[in-house]
């Protein structure tokens, strides 16, 4: 299949699209990334049946070389000293400024996607899982499953207080020094609570997607 560059409600998304499917995968990347990153994992997940979506980031970063993406801002002080210092940086307390309107601007993303699809997985890496977790709580969209990998809880009280449960996979690495796996566990913590099924799946490694993780998504997705 040959990738296709859309604009979708504004954001610039690099798609996979088969004959009439009847699912959209939509995959967020990572802070400083951009929407090629990921890409590449739609091959090793594909069973024919799913479209496949990877937005850009809304907010463009200079990376130098090339253009990076961010979905929000970084407090760049606080990741510096919790991993100097090892201390746990609570992401569950943490609003970043710009977290509503990503947020907002994504669910008109997925709402235009759901005018062309059945269903929708939603997922992400590091702060696109952040994003996905807090996006597969919107009741009204036909989401049927969620893909979070190493992310951490987020901004605790924008959740709500009752949810549609829906299948997730989540994993992080027992030695990630970007976002702790303490943080990874009070996510899962909180998706469980909200009647959402599935469980954590550790790995020995840091902030990254291991070849295991990526066949168990492949796996997950497959049962969906």
């Amino acid at each position: 299949m040959k990738p296709i560059v859309k604009n979708i409600v504004g954001i610039e998304s690099l798609c996979i699209e088969n004959q009439n499917p009847e699912t959209a995968v939509v995959i967020l990347h990572g802070y400083g990334a951009n929407m090629q990153d990921l890409f590449p994992l739609w091959e090793m997940w594909d069973n024919g049946n799913c479209n496949w979506y990877f937005p850009n980031g809304i907010m463009p970063l200079p990376m130098g070389y090339y253009e990076g993406r961010a979905w929000f801002s970084i407090d760049m002080e606080a990741l510096d000293r919790s991993i100097r210092t090892g201390e746990f940086r609570d992401m569950a307390k943490t609003v970043p400024p710009e977290l509503d309107l990503t947020l907002k601007q994504l669910e008109h993303y997925l709402r235009e996607l759901s005018k062309t699809h059945k269903k929708i997985v939603i997922g992400g890496f590091s702060q696109g899982a952040m994003c996905a977790s807090h996006l597969a709580l919107i009741s009204d969209l036909p989401i049927t499953g969620l893909i979070l990998l190493s992310g951490n809880l987020l901004a605790e009280e924008r959740f709500p207080k009752t949810a549609k449960g829906i299948p997730f996979y989540q994993s992080h690495g027992t030695k990630d020094p970007i976002l702790p796996i303490k943080g990874a566990q009070l996510l899962e913590e909180k998706m469980k609570g909200l009647n959402f099924s599935g469980f954590l799946h550790v790995f020995e490694g840091g902030h990254e997607i291991p070849m295991k993780v990526i066949q168990e998504v492949k796996t997950f997705l497959s049962a969906l």
